[in-house]
């Protein structure tokens, strides 16, 4: 479930441009970063009934505040990159309440500027 749900997430990505250069390596990074943030909280922190759609507009909204061209984002491993931040992100040796409750207070808030 959480390798599918990370994997929808990031190919539902593809498409989606706005006005800039192509979207660079580490930009990529952040985008998988960001995406493996929302898939954490919804698989290990309560917030299952995040709608993808929504977390999707929020990725979005989040690259076209940073002036990221995505028109290239096929031309990255997003599915691998999102994994191995999902690994990382899930590795971080921190109580899973305090996890949680950083990573609500630091993401949640994108998805009501992205509607």
């Amino acid at each position: 479930m959480k390798k599918t749900t990370l994997s929808l997430l990031l190919l539902t990505l593809l498409g989606f441009s706005s006005a800039s250069q192509a979207l660079s390596e580490p930009e990529a990074e952040d985008l998988a970063d960001l995406t493996a943030v929302f898939v954490y909280l919804k698989n290990n922190c309560g917030y299952e009934q995040l709608p993808n759609t929504q977390i999707k507009r929020a990725i979005i909204y989040f690259a076209q505040q940073n002036h990221w061209d995505l028109s290239n984002y096929a031309a990255y491993n997003m599915q691998s990159m999102g994994e191995d931040s999902y690994r990382d992100l899930s590795g971080i040796d921190v109580a899973k309440a305090v996890k949680c409750k950083s990573l609500a207070r630091d993401s949640l808030g994108l998805l009501a500027y992205s509607n």
